[in-house]
């Protein structure tokens, strides 16, 4: 399994200087990987409503949710954010993961009106994260006192853009969306309003320590999305889905084989490397980021051994699981 999730500290960078951005104040990073779609049609709506997870019956202009993409046997296909506006919906996908959600849509579209735009090369995508986020988009004179989950169109200098409120990288943010001519004077006007601009390996950081699962790794085809926590994009009310039987079943019986946790490591480890207690095999570390102490991490951990508080270890390095910060923040509570 190639090591994806790995970041180490590359001492060309300023980590510091970047993690401090992205958690004391603000910080911008470009998501030109991440795939973005547009969805039109009378039946688009409807078409993603039977075919993932939550509850998309009524998602009015301007507001916003994630859902899940599960294939028959509840496997992950992808998380997706939709924002609807009054022309259609905005798709944002796994980055990579654009065509295989068009065709994923297209297998199942039949007689239905619905019209899937890849946008991913002809518009930008920039994500503004931090305390200070809201602050920098009032010094350029957007919408910084959206809702979460609420989206809208505006514009920063010339440039025409979506401004949209969402869990970015696991944590409170906004994402700028707009053509592509217009990315370099937004990103300006945000440098200029004191964003920092991150690297990209300085934002999968971020992402591992807010507990953000990706695919690929914390999820995939390869598990069910009750295992990687997204139980904030599942709906528990809704009429069937595809998948739905499944996911019932591992919620009513309690079946759940495996949970994500965040795991603090006190050596560096690799992606891939076993969780053991007692000498047995209990999880696997799937993302990992090194920091002073040693390493933070995500794993995937057997749920007999998966508590806050348990200690591991992990190629021999001592290891302690926490609750992931995303899924705590999103998980419904009882």
């Amino acid at each position: 399994m190639t090591d994806v999730r790995s970041t180490p500290l590359d001492p060309e960078l300023d980590y510091g200087a970047e993690l401090r951005a992205l958690r004391e104040a603000a910080a911008v990073v470009d998501q030109a990987s991440a795939g973005r779609l547009f969805i039109s049609g009378a039946d688009a709506l409807d078409l993603l409503n039977r075919l993932t997870t939550n509850n998309l019956e009524d998602l009015p202009s301007g507001i916003a949710t994630s859902t899940v993409i599960t294939n028959g046997d509840a496997r992950v296909v992808d998380l997706v954010a939709l924002g609807a506006l009054d022309d259609g919906l905005w798709c944002l996908t796994s980055p990579g993961y654009a065509q295989t959600v068009v065709d994923w849509l297209d297998l199942y579209t039949f007689a239905e009106e619905i019209a899937v735009d890849d946008r991913t090369e002809s518009v930008f995508q920039l994500t503004l994260v931090g305390p200070s986020a809201a602050t920098v988009l009032a010094r350029i004179g957007v919408g910084a006192t959206l809702a979460p989950e609420e989206l809208v169109r505006t514009s920063v200098g010339d440039a025409s853009v979506v401004l949209w409120r969402r869990m970015a990288g696991g944590a409170d943010g906004y994402e700028l969306i707009g053509e592509v001519a217009g990315r370099d004077a937004v990103l300006a006007a945000l440098v200029r309003a004191g964003a920092v601009r991150v690297s990209a390996d300085a934002w999968e950081g971020y992402r591992i320590t807010n507990g953000m699962p990706a695919i690929d790794a914390e999820f995939g085809l390869f598990n069910n999305p009750l295992e990687a926590r997204l139980l904030g994009a599942i709906s528990e009310t809704k009429g069937c889905y595809t998948g739905q039987e499944v996911i019932a079943r591992l919620q009513t019986y309690a079946k759940v084989q495996r949970w994500l946790m965040a795991v603090e490591l006190y050596a560096p480890v690799a992606v891939g490397t076993t969780l053991e207690a007692d000498g047995k095999r209990v999880g696997e570390i799937t993302s990992v980021v090194a920091t002073d102490a040693g390493a933070s991490g995500l794993a995937l951990v057997a749920s007999k051994a998966a508590y806050a508080g348990a200690s591991l270890t992990a190629g021999g390095a001592y290891a302690v699981l926490r609750e992931p910060a995303y899924a705590l923040a999103t998980e419904p509570r009882e």
